[in-house]
């Protein structure tokens, strides 16, 4: 997967787009909750209306992630479905038409087949507005559970945009952003927002942040990228914190003894932290230091 590759194509369909659906799967976990939310808050800064849903109820140790409330656990009622018990070319043609306030949908039986009958018909609701789909940390659609379920049209007529990091992935999207070398979807979705020109609040650098820390177990995992670690680092800088971490305690003053040797001075000077949160446009553009020391 390249994000500068794709991106241009992800930036048309949201250009497009007047409000979007962010989905995750089933049993979700610190990756995909971390991932949806902070996308969820950088589409919102660039005026989309958005709407974020994961089948199941989010558990109580991830409740502390920013806009954790906005997520539903369904899709709305906004069509009304017609559905008919079917056998399969039983069916000649399907026509409607307006009597007064009346809208008629006529549907012609095949010769040779039973027509339909009223303990035939059912009806219900389903689907929401979306003009694009963005799909989180999903391997494949079945993990959507009812959101998919209960409207695959609308997964069928709307663009896709897949974004996860398993190498099973069955790249179900119109746009696959797939990296099985990143060792958290978070690393995916903060590239992508980054190249969309998302601003890095320290809202969407939490999220950031506590996703990381959940997918990696803390960094301890084999396959941490040095991605995460910048990644965790921009976000620090940004104001992020760590959920449930407690407040640095002060440290006692030291006294100061006179020394006559001369003080060795540091190789890199570290940034000063930035409490203002204002992070570059392209917060996540590779930086290349230069050493001031010359090895022959």
């Amino acid at each position: 997967m390249d994000v500068q590759t794709d991106l241009p194509k992800v930036k048309e369909q949201l250009e497009k787009a007047k409000e979007v659906l962010i989905v995750t799967h089933e049993k979700p976990t610190a990756d995909s909750v971390g991932s949806t939310l902070a996308l969820y808050l950088g589409l919102i800064s660039l005026g989309k209306k958005v709407t974020v849903a994961c089948p199941e109820p989010i558990t109580v140790e991830l409740s502390n992630f920013i806009g954790v409330q906005k997520i539903v656990s369904d899709l709305g009622n906004k069509n009304f479905v017609i559905s008919l018990d079917y056998v399969d070319g039983s069916i000649e043609k399907v026509s409607y038409n307006i009597e007064g306030d009346k809208f008629n949908l006529v549907i012609e039986p095949r010769v040779g087949f039973e027509p339909f009958s009223q303990e035939k018909v059912h009806y219900a609701y389903a689907g929401t507005n979306a003009d694009c789909i963005i799909a989180v940390d999903t391997i494949h659609l079945g993990g959507l559970k009812k959101l998919y379920d209960g409207d695959k049209n609308l997964f069928a007529s709307k663009p896709v945009i897949n974004v996860d990091r398993h190498a099973n992935n069955s790249m179900f999207g119109t746009i696959n952003l797939v990296d099985p070398q990143a060792s958290a979807t978070t690393e995916i979705i903060a590239q992508l927002m980054s190249g969309l020109g998302v601003k890095l609040t320290v809202d969407i650098a939490s999220n950031i942040l506590n996703a990381l820390y959940g997918a990696t177990d803390g960094f301890s995992q084999a396959n941490v990228t040095p991605l995460a670690f910048e990644l965790a680092a921009t976000c620090l800088r940004a104001g992020g914190k760590r959920f449930g971490a407690a407040e640095p305690q002060p440290i006692a003053p030291v006294v100061s003894v006179p020394v006559t040797s001369v003080p060795i001075q540091p190789l890199i000077k570290q940034p000063a932290p930035n409490a203002g949160g204002q992070t570059p446009a392209d917060w996540l553009k590779p930086k290349i230091f230069k050493s001031s020391t010359n090895i022959s």
